[in-house]
């Protein structure tokens, strides 16, 4: 019965509730995103490794199907742990869950004006990640990070009149 009650607390909710009362503080490496803390971080790792069980046919059924839709409902601030599943899954045979991962952190590099986050992006996405058939897939996700940090570093700054302009 008590694992049961674990089982379902842990997965049996959204991945992180938004809180209402105090703001989190905001993560040291990226000031856009909530510093989580080391139990939340552990929860979004499981999140997406069972994901990655999933998408590779080793959970059916009705996890699987929990595990997508948890996996689906992850937000910036997994951010990190985003990282650290596309990392864990790229050396993987099979394509799709590297890919969905890559996705959805290319969705968050695209709409990100953190210039700290994009960095630390460019810097870890493929680390420690020798033979892969997604070389691709990072060189892309890399080159995102350096276009989108090079775009938001010539905008011009608020107030800021352009003297080539009559």
């Amino acid at each position: 019965m008590v694992t049961l009650c674990t089982f379902l607390l842990t997965f049996g909710a959204d991945p992180l509730p938004k809180e209402t009362g105090t703001p989190r503080k905001p993560h040291p490496l990226a000031p856009s995103l909530s510093l989580l803390t080391d139990d939340e971080e552990k929860k979004l790792d499981t999140i997406i490794d069972r994901f990655i069980l999933a998408d590779t046919g080793k959970l059916d059924g009705g996890g699987a199907k929990k595990a997508m839709d948890d996996f689906k409902k992850l937000d910036e601030d997994s951010f990190f742990a985003l990282i650290r599943g596309f990392n864990k899954s790229a050396p993987i045979d099979h394509s799709c869950p590297a890919l969905t991962i890559g996705r959805k952190l290319a969705s968050i590099l695209r709409t990100s004006d953190d210039v700290s986050l994009l960095q630390y992006a460019k810097e870890n996405i493929g680390a420690g990640v020798s033979k892969t058939q997604h070389g691709d897939v990072i060189r892309s996700l890399k080159s995102s990070c350096s276009q989108r940090i090079n775009s938001l570093k010539s905008r011009p700054l608020p107030g800021v009149r352009n003297s080539m302009k009559p």
